[in-house]
């Protein structure tokens, strides 16, 4: 009797044991399984990422290229702009002196022209004398 509940109780281990065996390794599975989807899903993102951040360097060279060449460009257009000003100046400061070397001959003529009738005049006085 003994030796039978023995041999029960052994055989009732046993399963109980090939059980929790069976539960432990479809637990390591589930939780293998889990872990891979999860290393897959973050991979996933973090390839995305990446690709992304290949993509901001990429469109970051072409927009400092381009930033560059503007800043060339405007500067010959400053260039432009100042010898354009520059010249606008000389021509201001031509024509300010034309004026004055027009006034200047005016006046010079209106006092030519004082002497010319101051010696008309003179000339006349000493013939009518």
């Amino acid at each position: 009797m003994f030796e039978a509940v023995l041999e029960e109780h052994a055989a009732k281990q046993a399963r109980l044991k090939e059980d929790a065996d069976a539960s432990r390794r479809a637990a390591v599975a589930a939780v293998s399984g889990l872990t891979e989807s999860l290393i897959d899903t973050v991979n996933g993102g973090v390839a995305d990422v990446f690709e992304e951040q290949k993509q901001i360097d990429v469109e970051a060279r072409a927009l400092r290229a381009k930033s560059q060449k503007f800043a060339q460009v405007t500067g010959e257009w400053v260039r432009i702009v100042q010898g354009f000003d520059e010249q606008l100046r000389g021509i201001g400061d031509f024509e300010a002196w034309i004026k004055k070397i027009e006034f200047d001959l005016n006046h010079l003529g209106g006092v030519l022209e004082d002497v010319a009738k101051r010696g008309t005049e003179g000339d006349e006085e000493e013939e009518s004398s």
